[in-house]
């Protein structure tokens, strides 16, 4: 691992959600605002499932950039009890995985097909739980019980079919659709560790999301001494909490990226740093192409080759 202060970086944004999960943007428009930014390497890491990771991957490809598959996946700390937690683990595969069917044979991909399917299911219990005229009023041709999994609306395009259709009921929503991943043992009832291990078995890397945000801190620093690294910057640190969550990974030796965390509640901004060189070889396993490396850092290498 290079030193911090000689490390080049890859411009990045390696979490970010689209209409899959609980965002508004097709992986096409996702895709789309990254290479506007001038970014290198991407990732769609919607909640607990890759359904649009192929489809950013085509469109990542047209626009010269790169893709890793990944999913932000839910693990709990304290599941079934008041105290009960969400912990985010980013997993990442190497853009290997997507020749030929590699990255639907995962178990976490498979796990995103379950989450998919027992997500409509409950949200079609929901539904049917109305009073007829709310139902005809959010589903008034009854489309949403005729939708495969694969097509379901993701989270956010139901919160604005519910707002906007049926506002009375909004609140109820709300109130019910989190049980979703509170009473799920089976998909969401891992700890932290358990889903370090699941990603690490289907041959990802697991990355701590947004470490500021979790309440309980003892179990926080457990995790992140245990996992392969964390994200530094996205839009939910603040400076200081980036420096901070930096600081730890370059003293313990673990990796570190740079992500926005994007849900398209306003204008698109890429991550204020770039994601260092050695932890984007890590994650793509591969060399970088040279014209990836900024110049400073190409001027590094040039000097190093020509030294006695």
């Amino acid at each position: 691992m290079p030193a911090a202060s000689q490390a080049p970086g890859i411009a990045t944004d390696l979490h970010g959600h689209t209409f899959f999960s609980d965002a508004t943007a097709s992986p096409e428009e996702y895709v789309a605002a990254r290479a506007a930014a001038g970014l290198r390497l991407i990732a769609i890491s919607d909640h607990d499932l890759m359904a649009g990771v192929r489809r950013g991957a085509r469109a990542a490809m047209d626009a010269g950039m790169r893709l890793l598959p990944a999913m932000e996946a839910t693990a709990m700390v304290g599941f079934g009890t008041k105290e009960a937690e969400q912990f985010h683990i980013l997993a990442y595969f190497p853009p290997r995985f997507l020749d030929g069917g590699q990255l639907e044979q995962t178990f976490l991909y498979q796990r995103g097909l379950r989450v998919q399917e027992r997500f409509r299911l409950f949200m079609l219990d929901w539904l049917a739980s109305l009073h007829a005229e709310d139902r005809v009023a959010i589903d008034p041709f009854g489309t949403l019980a005729a939708t495969p999994a694969s097509s379901f609306p993701g989270l956010h395009l139901l919160v604005q079919r519910v707002s906007t259709r049926r506002s009375q009921v909004f609140r109820h929503f709300i109130r019910c659709h989190v049980r979703f991943w509170t009473e799920d043992r089976e998909l969401f009832g891992w700890s932290p560790e358990e889903l370090i291990d699941a990603i690490r078995a289907d041959g990802a890397i697991d990355i701590v999301a947004h470490a500021a945000r979790y309440r309980d801190k003892e179990r926080l620093a457990r995790v992140l001494l245990g996992a392969s690294g964390v994200e530094v910057y996205t839009s939910r640190h603040r400076p200081e909490w980036a420096a901070r969550f930096r600081a730890f990974a370059e003293e313990h030796g673990k990796l570190w990226t740079a992500s926005t965390d994007d849900h398209q509640r306003g204008a698109y901004a890429a991550p204020p740093a770039h994601t260092p060189a050695w932890v984007v070889e890590r994650l793509l396993d591969e060399s970088l192409p040279k014209e990836w490396l900024e110049p400073a850092a190409q001027g590094q290498v040039a000097a190093a080759a020509a030294s006695p």
